[in-house]
């Protein structure tokens, strides 16, 4: 009986694994076009005005940006508002970057689930255990944030995208560690207090960058630019598909 018990055990550790989605084939320069970051008409604080991004969920409107110290390295502030132009007062959502980039940095990515009310952030910092790209969230509409989880360690910079459905939250980034350009994807089943599994999304052949992932009840949807081998050559192709989260 010991050999279909070990089978069983190193199934579960290794081959035997499902993926978390089952992609469907990915459209290359042509579907639907990528969700666009929104931008605040108004924003509460000067510092890194490109960095704001914006989400809305029932009455509110978030925002978040980085808003650089004297010595360069940031912060990650979030605010609310009612109308998208008064905002309440700012709060840290993150102050652990030891970088000296200013407002060179990869802007947050910041979205607001309309089924819980949760706001969840995912952005790329440089704090002194290491680099990497992170996960932060508020459970009482961007009054506090949770401490921040670890979605992938690396020093590229690396721009990122968050999206959620109730239970289900999606981090999708440009690897930071990765030699060619390549999108991974982290999945959550716990509101983002633990991120269970991650996938290479995009073929390591290609040059995948911006991404842009969305979350619909069992489904997730993944954008991204396909660009050129050719430095000289500045055209990009969007990148597209979806799949079923199991």
């Amino acid at each position: 009986m010991r050999a279909p018990c070990l089978f069983l055990l190193l199934c579960v550790f290794t081959a035997c694994q499902q993926e978390p989605v089952k992609w469907g084939d990915a459209i290359i320069g042509a579907g639907n076009p990528p969700p666009l970051d929104l931008k605040a008409q108004t924003i509460p604080d000067s510092s890194c005005p490109s960095s704001v991004r914006v989400a809305s969920s029932g009455k509110f409107t978030y925002s978040a940006w980085w808003k650089v110290r004297a010595d360069s390295s940031a912060a990650l502030m979030v605010a609310r508002s009612t109308d998208g132009i008064i905002w309440d007062r700012p709060v840290v959502a993150d102050s652990t970057d030891h970088s000296r980039r200013g407002c060179e940095r990869p802007a947050p990515a910041i979205g607001a689930d309309t089924s819980t009310g949760y706001v969840h952030l995912a952005y790329f910092l440089e704090p002194a255990a290491g680099a990497g790209v992170f996960f932060a969230h508020s459970m009482d509409s961007a009054s506090t944030f949770h401490a921040p989880v670890p979605i992938v360690f690396g020093k590229n910079p690396s721009r990122v995208s968050v999206a959620s459905r109730r239970n289900r939250v999606a981090v999708a980034y440009e690897d930071p560690n990765s030699d060619e350009p390549m999108i991974g994807v982290a999945f959550s089943k716990t509101m983002g207090h633990l991120f269970e599994a991650r996938m290479q999304a995009t073929s390591s052949d290609g040059r995948a960058r911006q991404p842009a992932v969305r979350v619909s009840n069992d489904s997730v949807y993944l954008w991204w630019s396909e660009y050129s081998a050719n430095p000289a050559v500045s055209a990009t192709r969007r990148g597209f598909k979806g799949g079923a989260w199991r």
